[in-house]
């Protein structure tokens, strides 16, 4: 894994390296000494599978709250997403800005996004995958998020969401911390 940008000074994009042959591929997610090159000392306590039927799906922005914040790494393994993460730390220089990218199976990126970041996808394509690393385990008491379309936030989407969940919909307007 190789590093290759940086987005708000925390989050890191790297490339891994695809090993193809007849039977498809091989490819490289996660790497404890790769993290620790960059003093990244999260610990993956649970891994998850999105898999989103539609393209146009929306899902976030999702974090949870204090004691329970946690890192993720995040790829696309299958189609494709625009991926943005949301600075939620109010003492953070960044607090309440975005950074978005383009994951997808064909580009061997991984999204290295740590604790204080709210993070939302939206599929481009039908049959989309996400799989997340998780440095802890969901605790649904903790789990909370901000509505895509939040008029704090106001976020600039590719594309009119077409799903999108109740929970994701119904929850409160934003309020910034000071």
């Amino acid at each position: 894994m190789i590093l290759k940008k940086k987005y708000l000074d925390n989050i890191l994009l790297f490339n891994s390296k695809k090993h193809n042959d007849t039977r498809g591929f091989f490819m490289r997610t996660y790497c404890i000494n790769t993290f620790k090159k960059y003093g990244i000392k999260t610990k993956i306590n649970q891994i998850n599978i999105s898999h989103n039927s539609k393209k146009h799906t929306l899902r976030g922005y999702h974090f949870q709250k204090k004691p329970y914040s946690e890192a993720k790494t995040i790829s696309c393994i299958k189609g494709e997403i625009f991926f943005s993460v949301l600075d939620i730390d109010p003492l953070s220089k960044f607090y309440l800005k975005t950074c978005n990218m383009i994951l997808n199976e064909e580009d061997n990126k991984i999204c290295y996004v740590p604790k204080g970041y709210a993070t939302a996808f939206l599929t481009m394509k039908d049959f989309t995958e996400v799989l997340y690393l998780m440095s802890d385990s969901y605790k649904p008491e903790y789990g909370t998020g901000i509505r895509y379309n939040d008029p704090i936030i106001k976020e600039k989407w590719p594309c009119k969401p077409k799903v999108v969940s109740d929970k994701d919909m119904n929850f409160d307007n934003f309020k910034k911390n000071k």
